[in-house]
């Protein structure tokens, strides 16, 4: 299926849909397949779930599996690499970037010590092309971000190579003026860390592309928002020209004896979207994995998942019946509802999780049954995830701009490219000016400004974060809406944009700390004002994200042993932040118990539910059934108390 002589092989798709269990699985089958292959089993997602599906403890430190020697299995940790790459190439980055601005070292030494953007995904695309140039290892299995975030990781060699240009370029005029000066020049650890770094690059570069030593898997479920994505993450591959190994299909339901009315609802719309797969996408090698009954944690079960998997071709046919069937009724008695939240003044609301638990979907049927309910009311929801499924949801082509999705109800998925132009004009271009010595009297410019100006023309993968809250800012400041509901990206890059505010906090105090020193040589009071500005909003906007009378997030779960383990590590985080969560959702869980598969998925979830009031004990659980089909007026009863109610919203005090 996979050939053990890759020397790079990627498992992405769109969060939630088995991915890790998927990438375990098969990286297991690689390494009994071939004993004298060295393997490495590394996850690049910061909120990975390796741990979870192995059913062992995975750390930074790479461990061989106990019946896999030749199998070894790591987690990247960014703080980690950031600190070793900084111990091994710190001081030659440092005469770099002296050398090419007439600041000195003592003012730049801070950025070290400031978030960075995408820093996940540099530090795994420098780790992965080390490993492989060292020779210590024959193939390494990369269990990945989801999609956005994957492109990201796949956008860094690019922007490397920009980065190192502009870099050499800096020695470059070192070069000639030592030249000049002392008439000859002997090369220094600047030199090195360029030739070593540039190497490692172009050699990762031409791995990436070439189908005799890469391939990118794509796991996808049979589910409409995930087909859709899994469409245009091929699309955006095949323009990258990297090589597309197969999909894999998770989750299909292929046979049950006396199957129950919404299990064979559910089994027909999967397979009219395997059609719409094969024909959408003609050409691509496509396997499936049945549903598992129990979840694939541990070694033997992931073995066992491995020999179910099944070329498409194989699947068993199904009498497709027409589709659109009423809507199966599921009960699940007197529930916990989610107060209005109009009503109790709250300005904002996310949704977060894990991938592929319904984040999205609830962000929407929360804004569409609320603009509903207050036609008086102007809502905006918002995408900003990079891989956005809101257009999807809606069946509405979405963008920069809102649109209209109910006469008060405005869509938006954030495009990170417009809003970094503006910010290009806001704040970068007078910054790189001023770094570039441009039109500052009293300096000597000793290389090509041009070069720092080259560092624009390719915006670091890791600014959707920073994109993301700008365009947050800039709604909050408009106070055009009373509701802004914010549909987030999966939970490790969520962790990442929740933290944006005290990171670009950092580097603006920085930016203002460098303009005050040097401010009789730069000038430009104007950039210092606009600074300041951004600051207080930044500033603002930490505060309200602490404050329960404006704020809540909203976590979002499905009932599985892993989705549960991160939903805890999500919810330790967001009491660190300080960022209200009074309520929790528990999506999809099965009910209906007329057969057996009902019956026994129905007792695992209801083993999980047994455990929540020990995990989720600070929460008010609100729980979704698997609705067929799900409906944005469905999902919002379940959500929503119903109109009228007067329930106090639980924030330390009613707001109503």
């Amino acid at each position: 299926m996979i050939p053990t002589t890759h020397q790079l092989v990627l498992f992405s798709g769109k969060g939630g849909v088995g991915k890790t269990t998927l990438t375990c699985a098969l990286a297991r089958q690689l390494a009994q397949a071939d004993p004298q292959r060295r393997l490495l089993l590394i996850s690049t997602d910061p909120a990975h779930s390796l741990g979870d599906v192995l059913d062992l403890p995975v750390t930074d430190r790479a461990q061989p599996l106990p019946d896999c020697p030749n199998l070894q299995v790591r987690a990247l940790q960014a703080e980690v690499l950031l600190a070793a790459f900084k111990q091994t190439y710190g001081a030659a980055l440092e005469l770099i970037a002296e050398r090419g601005s007439w600041f000195g070292r003592e003012d730049l030494l801070p950025v070290w010590d400031l978030a960075w953007p995408g820093v996940d995904e540099l530090m795994a695309i420098l780790e992965v092309n080390r490993l492989l140039a060292g020779g210590a290892i024959d193939t390494v299995i990369l269990d990945t971000a989801p999609t956005g975030h994957t492109l990201r990781l796949l956008e860094l060699p690019d922007f490397l190579d920009n980065v190192l240009a502009v870099f050499a370029t800096f020695q470059a005029k070192h070069r000639e003026l030592s030249q000049a000066l002392t008439g000859t020049y002997r090369a220094d650890e600047a030199d090195a860390f360029l030739a070593q770094l540039q190497g490692e690059l172009q050699a990762g570069k031409a791995r990436l592309t070439d189908p005799d030593s890469s391939s990118v898997w794509l796991v996808m479920l049979p589910e409409h928002l995930s087909l859709e994505e899994t469409r245009r993450f091929c699309q955006q591959l095949q323009h990258r020209r990297l090589p597309i190994g197969g999909i894999l299909v998770n989750q299909v339901l292929l046979g049950s004896l006396q199957p129950s009315p919404l299990y064979l609802a559910r089994q027909q719309e999967q397979y009219r979207l395997l059609k719409a797969l094969t024909e959408g996408l003609p050409g691509y090698r496509i396997w499936i994995a049945p549903y598992q009954l129990q979840e694939p944690i541990g070694a033997t079960a992931l073995d066992r998942l491995v020999t179910q998997l099944l070329p498409l071709q194989d699947l068993p046919e199904v009498n497709l019946v027409p589709a659109g069937s009423p809507g199966i009724p599921v009960e699940l008695g007197t529930e916990v509802r989610i107060p209005d939240l109009l009503n109790h003044g709250i300005r904002l609301a996310l949704t977060g999780g894990k991938g592929g638990v319904g984040k999205t979907t609830v962000a929407g049927a929360l804004a569409w049954n609320l603009a509903k309910r207050h036609p008086d009311k102007q809502l905006l929801l918002v995408s900003i995830d990079p891989a956005h499924s809101l257009g999807d949801l809606f069946e509405v082509k979405l963008g920069q701009d809102p649109v209209p999705l109910l006469p008060n109800l405005m869509g938006q998925e954030i495009d990170a490219a417009v809003v970094l132009e503006q910010f290009r004009q806001d704040y970068l271009e007078d910054i790189v000016a001023i770094l570039a010595g441009e039109s500052t009297p009293g300096v000597e410019v000793q290389y090509d400004p041009q070069a720092w100006r080259q560092l624009l023309q390719m915006p670091p993968p890791g600014l959707d974060e920073v994109m993301a809250l700008l365009t947050v800012l800039k709604q909050g400041s408009a106070g055009q809406f009373d509701l802004v509901v914010l549909d987030t990206a999966p939970t490790g890059h969520l962790l990442r944009f929740l933290q944006m505010p005290q990171a670009l906090e950092g580097w603006v105090s920085l930016a203002l700390k460098l303009w005050l020193k040097y401010r009789d040589v730069v000038g430009r009071a104007e950039l210092a004002q606009r600074l300041r500005g951004l600051l207080a909003q930044v500033r603002q906007l930490r505060q309200q994200l602490q404050d329960p009378q404006f704020v809540t997030f909203i976590p979002v779960f499905n009932p599985e042993q892993a989705v549960l383990a991160e939903t805890q590590r999500l919810l330790t985080e967001l009491d660190g932040l300080g960022i209200p969560h009074p309520y929790a959702v528990l999506n999809r869980i099965w009910v209906d118990r007329s057969d057996a598969f009902g019956q026994a998925v129905a007792e695992r979830h209801q083993a999980l539910l047994a455990q929540l009031p020990e995990h989720l004990a600070q929460q008010l659980l609100v729980r979704i059934p698997f609705l067929h089909p799900p409906s944005l007026e469905s999902i919002g009863a379940y959500l929503l108390e119903a109109a009228g109610t007067n329930t106090p919203y639980p924030c330390g005090k009613d707001l109503g």
